[in-house]
């Protein structure tokens, strides 16, 4: 009897309950165009935030941590795509409870180091500025520059270069 009974309170103490909250498309803490063309679907990834129990909580688990926790796998990550959110306690006297989020990695290859075109493709600058009276020449740099595929800010210094602003 006395076997039974510990292997009772044993299988109590490692049970647990774990619920789905949620599945997104989409979730992220960090600021980022959904429309780039820079970003690609990387690795599935897994990140928590726990809180320990002894007879009552410790703490809160908190959402934006577990996100956090995800994302920071990889440098060049902005946010999650298909996430799925669980709510997990492991709770008998002693134990925890957490908030787990997993998803595939997005990852922005235009932030520096992430092999887009700012890190692998960087083209000698140019001095692109002339003398201000020489206005068909003007004309045909700036067409020369609408040519090149260059992000809009770098776009934007040339063109000023070029007008003499």
């Amino acid at each position: 009897m006395k076997k039974v009974v510990v292997a009772g309170l044993v299988a109590l103490m490692v049970t647990g309950c774990s619920t789905r909250i949620a599945d997104l498309t989409v979730v992220s803490t960090k600021n980022f165009n959904l429309n780039s063309g820079n970003l690609e679907i990387g690795s599935r990834v897994k990140g928590a935030s726990t809180a320990p129990v002894v007879i009552f909580p410790l703490g809160q688990p908190n959402l934006k941590e577990a996100v956090d926790n995800a994302i920071e796998k990889d440098s060049c990550a902005v946010g999650l795509s298909d996430a799925v959110i669980y709510y997990n306690q492991y709770v008998f006297i002693f134990g925890s409870i957490s908030i787990s989020v997993k998803g595939n990695l997005i990852l922005d290859k235009s932030l520096p180091g992430c092999g887009g075109y700012s890190a692998t493709n960087q083209q000698p600058q140019r001095n692109y500025a002339q003398p201000a009276g020489n206005s068909s020449n003007k004309q045909q740099q700036i067409e020369a520059l609408q040519q090149q595929n260059l992000p809009y800010a770098e776009y934007q210094r040339r063109y000023n270069e070029i007008m003499g602003e």
